[in-house]
C-alpha cells in the first residue's frame, strides 16, 4: 500500500524515529500508525512514552481549588504567544470556574462555556479549544509547573491524600505533586495500572528477545526483570522519588507515616500536560 507523508510524519513525531525508519515500520503494519510505533519499540528504536507532540498544539493548564475539591481544565490555542495573553488567562479562569461548579463534568462545562470562547476567539483572532477537564473532590494539594499567573501553566496536577489522623499534610501533598509533575505516573499502585500496558510491554520485550538465543528460563527471568523496571517507570509507588532517588515514593509514604505519627494514603491523582 502506499504510505502517505502524513503517516509518515505522524510516526516521526510520536516515536522520535527517523524518516527511513518511520517508513519501513509503517509498510510492514500495512499503514497503522500505532501498530508501526508497536514495531519501533520491538526494535529498540522508540521508547515506551510517546512523544506528546506538544509542537503542535500549545495553551495552559488551569487548576482551581474550593472547599469541596479541585478542578483542571486544559484549553488549547494555536500559539503560544496566544497562551500568555491575558485575555487567554481570563477565560480559563472563566472557564475554571465552572469547571469547580460542575465538578469537572466535561460536557457541561463545555456548554456553559461555549459563548465565552466563542467571544476569545473573535478578539483574540485565534482558534481556541477546550480540550478537556477533571475534578477531585476533599482536601486536594496540587502543583503547576512552568506558571505564567496563579493556577496556569504547562504541566498541571491534583492530587487527593489522605491520613487515619487529623494531620497538616501540606508539605508532602507539595512534595508528591511536585513528583507527579516530573515522573508522570501512569497509576498510584500496580493494581490500578490497565492490565493493557503490562500485557502490550510483556509481548514487546518477548519479540524483542525472541533471537536472544537464551534458554526458556534465562528468558522468563529477562522478561520478569524488564517488566519490574517498566513499573518502576509507571507506577507511583514504585517509582524512584524525584527528592529522594534513594527511595521509592511508597518508602517516603512509610517514612512520613512513621515520622507525623498516622497512616498516609494517596487516593487518586490526576496530571494533565499541554498537548498530551
Amino acid at each position: 500500500m502506499t504510505i502517505t507523508a502524513k503517516q509518515v510524519q505522524d510516526l516521526r513525531k510520536i516515536s522520535g524515529a527517523g524518516m527511513m525508519e518511520c517508513k519501513g515500520a509503517l509498510s510492514e503494519s500495512n499503514g497503522d500508525v500505532e501498530k508501526a510505533f508497536k514495531i519501533l519499540r520491538e526494535k529498540g528504536i522508540a521508547k515506551a512514552e510517546k512523544k506528546s507532540g506538544r509542537d503542535a498544539k500549545e495553551g495552559l493548564i488551569g487548576i482551581k481549588i474550593n472547599d469541596s475539591g479541585a478542578a483542571i481544565i486544559e484549553v488549547n490555542s494555536e500559539t503560544d504567544f496566544v497562551s500568555r495573553n491575558n485575555e487567554f488567562h481570563n477565560l480559563l479562569n472563566e472557564i475554571l470556574n465552572f469547571a469547580i461548579e460542575e465538578k469537572g463534568n466535561f460536557n457541561s462545562v463545555a456548554n456553559k462555556s461555549k459563548e465565552l470562547i466563542n467571544n476569545a476567539v473573535s478578539k483574540i483572532g485565534e482558534n481556541i479549544v477546550f480540550k478537556r477537564s477533571d475534578y477531585l473532590e476533599g482536601s486536594v494539594y496540587s502543583y503547576m509547573h512552568n506558571s505564567l499567573t496563579e493556577g496556569l501553566g504547562k504541566i498541571g496536577v491534583i492530587l487527593l491524600i489522605v491520613s487515619q489522623e487529623k494531620i497538616d499534610l501540606a508539605d508532602i501533598g507539595k512534595n508528591l505533586c511536585m513528583h507527579i509533575a516530573a515522573s508522570s505516573p501512569k497509576s498510584v499502585s500496580i493494581d490500578d495500572l490497565d492490565k493493557k500496558f503490562i500485557e502490550s510491554e510483556k509481548e514487546i520485550i518477548s519479540n524483542q528477545l525472541k533471537d536472544s538465543g537464551k534458554p526458556e528460563n534465562i528468558l522468563t527471568k529477562m522478561i520478569e526483570g524488564k517488566i519490574k523496571k517498566y513499573l518502576e517507570e509507571v507506577v507511583l509507588l514504585n517509582q524512584k522519588f524525584v527528592i529522594d532517588p534513594n527511595i521509592n515514593v511508597e518508602k517516603y509514604l512509610e517514612n512520613e507515616s512513621v515520622d507525623k505519627g498516622t497512616k498516609i494514603t494517596i487516593e487518586k491523582f490526576i496530571r494533565f500536560e499541554i498537548g498530551q
